[in-house]
């Protein structure tokens, strides 16, 4: 291996973007464990700057599994676009919660576009897949973690569209149950598509699924209308942040 003189800022960047690529390509094991050999030759990093960041493989593999979840993260929808899907589908579809169920569809779909591109969020995707049923208390604390957060994300959506429209959640622990059911369909189709099944059919079957369920899990609210300004104050019109 050639031996170049690099930062360590540029030795981390290189050995995270070899454990993404190489989690998303081939996912990772039972015990999610990243081979920390082939990820520093793929890297073209040597053994010796390798050691002077992380001081043995349990230091390694702390960093890499940081990594392999940091996709959990990534930015989707802006406020602008988010915005303008909102007033499309206000514009285009009768009866409020129609133009809701448009509207979180629509964005689900763009959503999903994004992701898609993302070797980073594949490799999360392919992670958490197999990380699930890894039995160390660590991984399992922190899977935990990310679901609770994007269970609360997806109410704090879900809220917002019930404020826009005019609508009020039907089950009686509110947006946070429909949240854990719109985040087991998200799952379930993500996951046909990132294995490699018909993409396709995977993302109808998803949109046809996201729209019953939002039908079954709201109603209007009689003597409301649609309120956009509602997702103004949200979302931040014209801010362009995520």
């Amino acid at each position: 291996m050639a031996r170049t003189h690099r930062s360590e800022a540029d030795t981390r960047i290189r050995v995270s973007e070899a454990i993404i690529d190489y989690v998303a390509e081939h996912g990772v094991g039972v015990r999610p464990e990243i081979p920390m050999e082939v990820i520093l030759e793929s890297a073209q990093v040597s053994r010796a700057s390798a050691y002077r960041i992380w001081r043995g493989k349990e230091a390694f593999g702390a960093f890499a599994l940081e990594q392999c979840v940091s996709g959990h993260a990534m930015a989707t929808l802006n406020a602008d676009r988010a915005l303008e899907l909102a007033r499309a589908a206000e514009s285009s579809t009768p009866g409020r919660l129609e133009a809701a169920a448009e509207f979180l569809c629509s964005a689900a779909d763009e959503e999903l576009d994004i992701l898609l591109e993302s070797d980073r969020w594949r490799a999360f995707v392919r992670f958490q897949a197999i990380a699930a049923d890894d039995p160390t208390s660590e991984v399992g604390t922190l899977l935990a973690k990310i679901e609770s957060e994007d269970i609360e994300r997806i109410a704090r959506i879900y809220e917002t569209v019930a404020a826009v429209w005019g609508l009020v959640p039907i089950p009686e622990s509110g947006t946070r149950s429909i949240a854990e059911a719109v985040l087991l369909l998200a799952r379930s189709s993500i996951g046909r598509i990132v294995s490699g099944r018909d993409e396709t059919s995977a993302r109808g079957i998803y949109a046809e699924a996201l729209r019953g369920l939002i039908r079954g899990s709201f109603r209007e609210v009689p003597g409301t209308r649609v309120d956009l300004d509602a997702a103004r104050r949200q979302w931040g019109e014209g801010s362009g942040e995520n």
